[in-house]
């Protein structure tokens, strides 16, 4: 790693931390049945990856979920198989400023958006991913664990470094649907 790109990841983490207790949002956890609106943050690593977002997008618009989803492609001509759907939108390096901050009208849109839940199933710490979820104004946002995800996510889960997309996506919807059920709190 190169010292012209420490220097712009640090300048970039120390904005994120000054800036991000700015960001006011009504928090509230919120069960995957109960959502209406979910967003989805990825980032774009291969053709496995990109079918496994539309299999997850699917799933939660069979269950009647207002989905939007937006990836991050590290580079300048996106592969012919990222199609940009309804619900799908991209955003690459011609969108990143010199600190790493994502820009363009897609991103801002999805910040500005108050989703019911976020999700970022990032498996790799990106700040470009990191930067979208902490200054989203979605309700519950979910991530993978990690020390500097504490002030980004309400939900973190933990997974190893073996952990396939597939297996995040599986976690997510797996504690997403169980958290904050109402027969739970009754009987408890």
């Amino acid at each position: 790693m190169s010292i012209f790109y420490k220097i712009k990841e640090y300048t970039g983490k120390h904005y994120l931390k000054k800036n991000l207790p700015k960001n006011n949002r009504f928090r509230k956890i919120v069960n995957l049945d109960d959502a209406k609106t979910v967003g989805i943050i990825y980032e774009l690593q291969d053709e496995q990856s990109y079918n496994h977002i539309c299999r997850f997008i699917k799933l939660l618009q069979d269950k009647q979920i207002n989905v939007k989803a937006i990836g991050y492609f590290d580079g300048n001509i996106r592969p012919i198989y990222a199609i940009e759907k309804l619900s799908l939108d991209y955003y690459d390096k011609k969108d990143i400023n010199w600190f790493g901050k994502p820009k363009g009208k897609y991103v801002t849109d999805f910040c500005k958006t108050d989703f019911d839940i976020l999700i970022d199933v990032s498996l790799q710490d990106s700040f470009q991913t990191k930067y979208i979820a902490a200054f989203s104004k979605a309700k519950f946002k979910v991530g993978k664990d990690g020390e500097n995800n504490k002030t980004i996510y309400d939900l973190m889960i933990d997974i190893s470094v073996k952990t396939t997309l597939d297996e995040f996506i599986t976690l997510i919807i797996h504690y997403l649907s169980i958290i904050n059920k109402k027969d739970y709190e009754e009987s408890t």
